[in-house]
């Protein structure tokens, strides 16, 4: 069978062939909350079966980078309000393969010539790397070629439950990974709260319970049945009965401290994963990473992982959680230098871990740092307080922009 693209020159070829390794690429892949009418509904006739993902989200992918995919505090949502579930879903999880692979299966020539090819190229960088290390000038005009390639942004769990399932080849393509999500242990969690499942409406506060007369007054409790009373019986004896009338006692509850409000709004923020998520999350973390940082060399170039743990005392789950995925991450990197930062606040704890290849060693280094509100987006009249939108651009990766 003639081909146009094998009758062009070789060299021919190989300059189109770098302007496709040459061009940069964008991937959001994460999850979104099933709405109709603004309610959120579970979509038990899931086409795709997705291991881990509940059936109150769907897979959500872009080919571009969306940060509103990564936000926490206004998580994504898919309304189906005029349409049904099945042309919804195509249209937010249809994503397209990125060229350099479209064009390795179109035949085997083309493959071998196109991974020929990557190959001399990455090693022409590596040389130019060791050669130009010493000279500082020319590192910042070479840090721009690090720009090219395909950039995968997923969030964490649900959207690396999402790559595993549906989108595993863009693991191979990927120069640089972006992971970012939270994790919530779920023996951390205070039986009651509103993350808890173990709260029960019996232990909230109810209108007729609000209404019981306290025993120290030793009155009977009042009656709540009220009756219509015709107008002149009820006008004449207003004017004769001047007693004031028996009313029941409000009983309220103290107020909540401002800390308890802030950790029960971070304990909605941040739900508690499904046991199936819990379970299976941390498989596809370590999957990605054994296929990022193998033993030989890979086309990667950078990690970098933000991982936030709510709570005012998570920073032993960090460390000593089997499940975490800080654990994970350094359990299967088999070579490379590590770099992480710890934040430690009074709602959660962040930690930003970035990870570069490196076949012949290994070195971690570890930083530690309060975690502050910025101040200069606050009133500067009093002292700033943290709140979920500050642990928002902590994931999105703004709060190193302002």
């Amino acid at each position: 069978m003639y081909s146009a693209f094998l009758a062009l020159p070789t060299e021919l070829r190989c300059n189109i062939y770098d302007y496709l390794l040459a061009d940069s690429q964008a991937v959001t892949i994460s999850a979104g909350y099933i709405t109709i009418f603004g309610n959120r509904i579970q979509d038990r006739a899931r086409k795709h079966d997705i291991p881990g993902l509940p059936l109150g989200l769907a897979p959500l992918a872009r080919s571009h980078y969306d940060a509103s995919l990564l936000s926490v505090a206004k998580p994504p949502e898919i309304a189906i309000d005029h349409g049904w579930m099945g042309d919804v879903e195509q249209t937010n999880s249809t994503l397209g393969m990125p060229a350099p692979l479209a064009l390795q299966l179109t035949c085997h020539l083309v493959k071998d010539e196109l991974t020929d090819y990557m190959r001399g190229r990455r090693q022409i960088k590596a040389a130019r790397a060791q050669s130009l290390a010493s000279n500082v000038d020319d590192q910042k005009s070479f840090t721009g070629i690090d720009e090219e390639g395909l950039s995968l942004h997923v969030t964490y769990p649900y959207g690396l439950l999402v790559l595993k399932s549906k989108y595993p080849y863009l693991l191979k393509q990927a120069r640089r990974v972006y992971v970012s999500g939270y994790y919530t242990n779920p023996k951390d969690l205070e039986p009651g709260s509103p993350a808890s499942p173990e709260g029960s409406d019996e232990e909230r506060p109810t209108l007729s319970g609000s209404f019981a007369i306290a025993e120290s007054f030793g009155t009977p409790a009042p009656m709540r049945t009220f009756r219509r009373r015709p107008f002149a019986t009820a006008f004449a004896g207003a004017s004769t009965d001047t007693r004031p009338a028996q009313r029941p006692r409000l009983r309220l509850d103290p107020p909540i401290a401002q800390q308890d409000r802030r950790a029960s709004s971070t304990q909605t923020t941040f739900p508690p994963f499904f046991e199936t998520t819990n379970a299976l999350a941390p498989a596809a973390l370590s999957h990605l990473i054994r296929t990022l940082f193998p033993p030989e060399a890979s086309q990667v170039t950078k990690l970098s992982a933000r991982i936030l743990y709510p709570g005012e005392n998570s920073y032993g789950t960090v460390w000593d959680d089997t499940n975490s995925p800080v654990t994970h991450i350094l359990r299967s990197v088999c070579g490379g230098k590590i770099d992480m930062k710890v934040k430690r606040g009074p709602l959660a704890t962040g930690l930003h871990m970035t990870v570069q290849p490196k076949t012949d060693g290994r070195i971690v280094s570890t930083s530690w740092e309060n975690w502050r509100a910025n101040a200069t987006v606050r009133s500067t009249m009093r002292t700033p307080r943290m709140g979920v939108e500050d642990l928002d651009k902590f994931l999105v990766g703004e709060d190193e922009n302002s």
